[in-house]
Parts: structure tokens; sequence; C-alpha cells
């Protein structure tokens, strides 16, 4: 085994090797809602030098930190090819992205396997691995949308408020930012209204109480400045992450009018990149939960009434998902695709149980994916 994950390592060195030697440079421009000096953005442009790295300068990423497209136009942005690539956040586009949409309401999962700090990293490799081996409607909605999938990444989400926390009669009438269906309904069942609320924007709706809390990444304590705002942070309910993101979406026509060498170059990068956000946003939310306890904010856990509340809601709902796809979306084979999908997440628990950085999360999340990618094939 050792000497066949060298030799592929060997072989892909080769091919990256082989970029750097062809003629001219090719130039990607990529575009991401996140907005500058925010680890979202800081991560884009790591992975812009890691690229270069990769191919000695043959190929460059322009980063457009919330300037280009914001999330909200990214889809079509990168699908008419305003950018060349994009951070596209499949929740935000319900209709366009079914299957993977499906797939993303699942990160409840964190709370029910008790995933704790490493969930996010789990989701990065499983999700990867299920669109890009296991998902031919996940790829036919991508090549719809004229794009390729290359990446994810994913973090563990908490309950955020400007008014204290820990009992369910708490969250009666709150307005709660969420990022994805399934805090939508985990929200009205315990009397809250959901909103949709842009990420960049949650600074101005908690302060100017559009919205009362966020469910969100720790992370955004110090990103977006809510340790101004913010008195309260209930760490583990709702639960779940935000495990909706093709990170490194590439237009179809750009993905195609490269070389395979130049492909896998772009694809090693792009999975360099879902597991530097993965791991940078782990450290974020323990550097988000060390700021909010400096500056006097509560952060608690729920109840005991409430979290077991919550943990059978998550099974109920669980129990629902594959139906709700089905029946809203005409989706074909729900209940053996999400199956499929809590198999690999299982696998990939115990894969990122001793990973110790986001290089060897990379190297991981290559070895068991990147390398059984034919490029020659894969999004052409």
């Amino acid at each position: 085994m050792k000497r066949l994950t060298a030799l592929r390592s060997t072989l892909t060195a080769a091919a990256l090797l082989s970029v750097a030697t062809a003629a001219g440079a090719t130039d990607i421009r990529y575009a991401t809602g996140f907005a500058p000096g925010t680890t979202g953005a800081n991560t884009a442009i790591a992975t812009a030098e890691k690229l270069s790295e990769l191919t000695n300068g043959a190929m460059k990423m322009e980063v457009f930190p919330q300037s280009l497209l914001s999330f909200g136009e990214m889809n079509a942005g990168v699908r008419d090819g305003i950018a060349d690539a994009g951070f596209v956040l499949l929740p935000y586009f319900p209709a366009e992205f079914r299957n993977t949409g499906m797939i993303a309401d699942l990160t409840m999962i964190f709370t029910l396997k008790n995933t704790g700090d490493r969930g996010g990293l789990a989701w990065t490799g499983a999700l990867t691995e299920y669109i890009m081996l296991n998902c031919d409607a996940c790829q036919a909605e991508m090549a719809a949308q004229n794009q390729v999938y290359t990446s994810t990444s994913a973090t563990e989400y908490s309950l955020m408020c400007t008014k204290p926390l820990g009992t369910a009669e708490d969250l009666k009438g709150l307005k709660i930012r969420v990022a994805g269906a399934n805090w939508s309904r985990w929200a009205q069942d315990v009397g809250a209204t959901p909103v949709s609320l842009p990420q960049n924007e949650l600074y101005e709706g908690l302060s100017q109480g559009i919205i009362d809390c966020t469910i969100s990444g720790m992370t955004e304590i110090n990103d977006a400045g809510l340790s101004d705002v913010l008195k309260a942070v209930m760490v583990d309910v709702p639960g779940g992450g935000f495990g909706g993101s093709a990170m490194m979406n590439i237009n179809r026509d750009v993905w195609q009018s490269l070389s395979v060498d130049e492909r896998m170059a772009y694809a090693k990068a792009a999975t360099f990149a879902g597991a530097k956000l993965a791991w940078d946003y782990r450290v974020g939310n323990t550097k988000g939960r060390e700021t909010a306890e400096a500056k006097g904010i509560d952060v608690v856990d729920a109840d005991a009434a409430l979290r077991a509340a919550t943990e059978e809601w998550i099974h109920q709902d669980f129990d629902g998902i594959a139906k709700l796809y089905a029946e809203k979306y005409a989706l074909k084979g729900t209940d053996e695709s999400v199956a499929t999908f809590m198999q690999i997440f299982e696998k990939w628990t115990g894969l990122v149980a001793n990973v110790d950085g986001a290089e060897a999360l990379s190297d991981l999340i290559w070895e068991q994916i990147g390398t059984k990618v034919d490029f020659n094939t894969y999004g052409m």
C-alpha cells in the first residue's frame, strides 16, 4: 500500500510539473463573497499561492473578495463566465442544486454522532467523495449550471444571540438567521422565526434588531466583529454545520479549455482550499469562543430538556428528509442517496480522527479521492 501511495504521489507530481513546462500562463479569476481579511478570503489567497506553487507559476489565480460577485450572485456569475471560478453556496440555490442540497441538509448528524470540532473536517472529505465519486445526479446538476465541482469545506455552527440563552423558553419568538433548510425547520419547531440574511450582513442585522440571533460558526465573532453585539452563544444546540459549499466551482467552458495536467493542478489546489478552510474555521471557532468569553458573553450549553428535545427533533427530521426532497423536487432514489452518504461520512469520522493540520487533511482527501478521479474525462 505504501508503495502504491508513493507511486501515485510520484505520478501526480510529474503531471503537475508538466504544467509548468507548457507555453504561456493560465489565469483564473476567482470570486468569493467573503470580505477581505476574513478567514474565507485569506484561504482563497493561500489557494492562489498554492496553485502557482503546484505549477511553478504556470497557473495563476486572481482573487476577488466580496467585489466581483456576492454569494447571492455567485451561481449565475460562475455559470455565465463573469468569474472563471467561485465559492458557490449550494443552499442559496435550492432549485438548481436539489440533490446536493438534500445532502447538505444532513449536517445535524454532527450532533447525533457527537463529532465535536472534527465534524467539519469529516464532512469536508465525505461530501467531496460523495459528489466526485458517487453522485451522478450531483454532477448533472453542476453541468446544468455550466460548472464543474472540485471541493467542499465545512465547519460546525452555533447559535449566537443578542439575548440570553439556555432553555427552550428563551428561543420562542426570536428572529434567527439561518443558512440552511434544516435550521429553518428547527427554528419553526421551537417557536422562533427563521430569517434569510446574507453572511456579510450579520453585524448590521444583529445590531439593528433585524435578527436576534444567527446560526453561524464562532469564527464570525472575530471575522464579522460580532463580539460587540452578542449577549450569548449556545454551543451545542441546534448543532450541525454548514455543509453545502462548492468552494472552488469552476466554469465548465474554462475547465474544458484547460489541459489534463492543468485540470489536475486546479483540482489539487481546490482540495487544499477545502482542507485549509475547514481547518482554519476549526481554529477560528476556538478563537471566537475565547473572544466571547473574554468579553463577558455567556457561552453556554443548552439545558438537558432542550438538548433532549433537539436530539429527538433531529431523529424525526432525518427520517423525513429523503421523503421531503422526493416530494418537493421529484428526486429519485433519495433513501439510497442518504444511506450512501451516511456510510461515507461514518468512514470519514474515523479518517480525520488524528489529522493534525490543513496540509495533512489536504493530502488525505487527495489520496482518498483525487487519485481516483480520471481528469481526462472528469467534467468533460
